[in-house]
């Protein structure tokens, strides 16, 4: 019976939802799909394997993550903190609305989400808190940034898939794009109007008052930094497509610039950034484990089943059907979205869906991997606002979810 290939992910959601570590639900999932679909003890062992490094080898949140703290323990962000409240005042939701829109133009720009959240999240950070408004407003805007950017692999995947050049495709998504980058943005300057800095009100350790010009100074490097990873493409444009502002070259130069302006040793500055590569270095190592042991539940053919729903489906709700199975199968998968895209979008192709409603079910996809374990965006967030990943996905479900029921609805209509 085909059905028996959904045990294994109903056995990792039960364990989750029994407060479990990722790992053990992925491995209780995995073992159940070996023994439903016979899959061998050394293939599994390899498929596992072959999961770790690829995972691991994603090394530009890590880069930009370490140096993000080092900048951070100079006190960069903390100065840029005070800065934006010396001009701004209490109207905290200006700044809650600015972090959203940069890190959404910023994956839009980059086509990935996670390396840009390790600039802006301590910023938010450093300013509000751990704030679910600020957190579910940056994984909603990356999550339509990086499904429709010209630049991203999941652009790519379905443009080969469907036929359309790239271009044609992110052109037609990009004003529900800019609804959903406007519908973030809202979430957070309401969640911060409503509540302010989650900062505010705590035990402040008196320190000294600096000037305008010397907090500007101390600024530089976190602006600096926020610029080169932001805008790092167009900037090499006036280099003649040279690749100057490379991941590495943005690292060195900023622990530079912060060791010369927040007077520390080169030595303690490089000690900082291997210490502080230990979080999200970890992070990356336990998501790798988990999505081997949910590759093997893809090799039995757990995703390709729940795929092959939309095909049963009338045509009059083929579209919100898409946009729902897209989106759960994302949730286990959330780590290689692309892999969902390839999955899929062959099959809604095959229905004759348009590019816009392509483009929704695209965008489920980046909604369902931001409640995904395996999502190296999560992980980032997690590192970014000191908060378990697990923390993160229970503030993201309810306004992921509501944007979900949005997604559907617009597709009964598109």
């Amino acid at each position: 019976m085909e059905v028996l290939v959904l045990i294994p992910l109903l056995v990792i959601l039960v364990v989750m939802v029994k407060k479990h570590h990722m790992l053990i639900a992925g491995l209780a999932g995995g073992v159940v799909a070996m023994i439903i679909g016979g899959v061998g003890l050394e293939a599994a062992t390899s498929i596992v394997s072959a999961a770790i490094p690829g995972m691991v080898s994603i090394i530009t949140p890590a880069i930009y993550s370490t140096t993000a703290l080092v900048v951070a323990k100079a006190g960069g962000f903390e100065a840029l903190m005070r800065l934006s409240r010396k001009i701004v005042g209490d109207k905290e939701y200006i700044i809650a609305a600015l972090i959203v829109l940069i890190q959404s133009l910023a994956t839009y720009a980059a086509g990935l989400g996670a390396g840009n959240t390790m600039v802006t999240g301590p910023l938010a950070f450093a300013i509000l808190g751990a704030h679910p408004a600020v957190i579910a407003g940056m994984s909603l805007g990356t999550a339509a940034s990086f499904m429709t950017s010209p630049s991203g692999a999941d652009a790519a995947a379905i443009s080969e898939i469907s036929g359309i050049p790239i271009a044609d495709y992110s052109s037609a998504m990009l004003v529900p794009t800019i609804i959903i980058w406007i519908l973030a943005m809202l979430i957070a300057i309401i969640g911060v109007y409503r509540s302010g800095s989650l900062l505010a009100g705590k035990e402040e350790i008196v320190k000294e008052e600096l000037s305008m010009k010397r907090l500007l100074v101390l600024s530089i490097p976190p602006i600096y930094f926020l610029i080169v990873v932001v805008a790092g493409k167009q900037l090499n444009g006036l280099f003649n497509g040279y690749n100057v502002f490379s991941p590495i070259f943005n690292m060195i130069s900023t622990l530079f610039l912060t060791a010369l302006i927040a007077r520390i040793k080169i030595d303690d500055i490089a000690k900082d950034l291997v210490d502080n590569s230990a979080f999200i270095l970890t992070k990356l190592f336990s998501i790798g484990i988990f999505l081997g042991f949910i590759n093997i539940l893809a090799e039995i053919g757990t995703f390709a089943y729940i795929a092959g729903f939309i095909e049963l489906a009338p045509s009059f709700v083929v579209v919100p059907v898409a946009i729902l199975i897209t989106f759960l199968v994302a949730i286990p998968a959330g780590g290689y979205s692309v892999g969902v895209s390839a999955l899929i979008m062959p099959l809604l192709v095959a229905s004759n869906l348009s590019v816009m409603q392509l483009g929704l079910a695209a965008i489920a996809v980046g909604l369902g991997t931001q409640i995904s374990p395996a999502q190296i965006n999560v992980a980032s967030l997690s590192s970014s606002f000191q908060v378990d990943m697990e923390d993160i996905i229970k503030i993201n479900i309810p306004y992921i979810l509501g944007a979900l029921a949005l997604l559907c609805v617009v597709g009964f209509f598109v």
